[in-house]
């Protein structure tokens, strides 16, 4: 890969951004970063760029809303705001000084699931419906590709709930330690979590099998499954490490594809929408295309000053958003 001129100087664009990158999104042909300094920036069809302040203070977690039309922003002023990408900002709750750590959607159930101290808040039709207590703090949140269970990481593992039902006590997946992150396959048959110590712990679903991922030289940060759930891409280490999901018995007694491997570590990893492609991002900056089919690779971006935080694919799967700890961002068309 090296020597390769990066595809963003044949056919992308870069963007100072002026903050790190919490995360990257795609609404309407338009790509949308939230920034560490509570600013969401969107990078408009014709080349412009609009700022949005949305948050006094960092923004922690964004997700697209219900309504594919707008971004829900967490921050660390307490405050969780829809931002529209004209500029229009709704503040749907204000939880004064306490972070909101985790925000996840759906559209199929319109639900917005928000993760502050050791509760998940459930919103429905623009207002608070009901709220989940844990144990511990919540550490990571997630929901199934349908929006009807819950995940939620805790010390000591995960419980699964209905996230419609208010009363729902919850099914405990049970196993020692902090699990900082989550993520459930798109069929919702594995409910995979990353650990304080790098490993990941996994459980099939229903009969609550245990699946063990360790070997990481880091923490897991970024997951991202393909379209089929045949795989699990994952940062944290020098290479991609993609755990294959095909048959009964999952990852269990298979040895992970690594591609991308480089000297130093992966920091980001997106799917493509349709294809088994996978852009990976690293510590340094640089990002990589990877195609399964034939082993493949395009350079995206080089090295920079900070590690890439977010990558996200738009809808159609012809453009890819970069952005990272320094600042930077990038548009790719690919």
């Amino acid at each position: 890969m090296r020597g390769v001129t990066a595809l963003v100087y044949e056919n992308g664009r870069r963007l100072a951004l002026g903050a790190s990158v919490t995360s990257a999104h795609w609404i309407g042909g338009e790509a949308l970063f939230a920034l560490g300094d509570g600013a969401v920036l969107v990078a408009g069809r014709e080349g412009e760029t609009r700022r949005i302040e949305a948050h006094d203070g960092a923004i922690l977690d964004a997700t697209i809303h219900p309504d594919s039309a707008r971004l829900v922003t967490a921050g660390d002023d307490g405050k969780l705001a829809i931002v529209d990408t004209a500029g229009g900002i709704e503040v749907l709750a204000d939880f004064r000084n306490k972070w909101i750590d985790h925000v996840v959607a759906n559209a199929a159930t319109k639900v917005i699931v928000a993760g502050v101290g050791k509760q998940a808040i459930v919103f429905r039709d623009g207002q608070e419906s009901h709220r989940f207590d844990y144990a511990s703090t919540v550490g990571g949140l997630a929901l199934d590709a349908k929006g009807r269970r819950l995940a939620a990481t805790h010390y000591g593992g995960v419980t699964m709930r209905l996230v419609l039902a208010a009363d729902d006590k919850g099914s405990a997946l049970n196993w020692a330690g902090s699990h900082l992150a989550v993520t459930l396959a798109p069929d919702a048959d594995y409910v995979i979590t990353a650990m304080q110590e790098n490993a990941l712990h996994g459980w099939r679903l229903p009969d609550k099998t245990d699946l063990r991922m360790d070997g990481y030289p880091s923490k897991t940060r970024s997951f991202s499954w393909d379209k089929r759930g045949r795989w699990l891409a994952t940062s944290g280490a020098n290479a991609a490490i993609v755990w294959p999901f095909q048959g009964k018995l999952g990852p269990q007694g298979k040895a992970p594809l690594q591609p991308g491997e480089r000297d130093v570590l992966v920091s980001a990893v997106a799917f493509h929408p349709s294809e088994e492609t996978l852009a990976i991002g690293y510590a340094d900056g640089a990002a990589v295309l990877a195609r399964f089919a034939d082993n493949s690779y395009v350079e995206l971006e080089e090295a920079g000053e900070g590690a890439v935080t977010a990558l996200a694919w738009s809808a159609d799967g012809k453009q890819i958003a970069l952005g990272d700890e320094a600042g930077r961002g990038a548009i790719i068309a690919v």
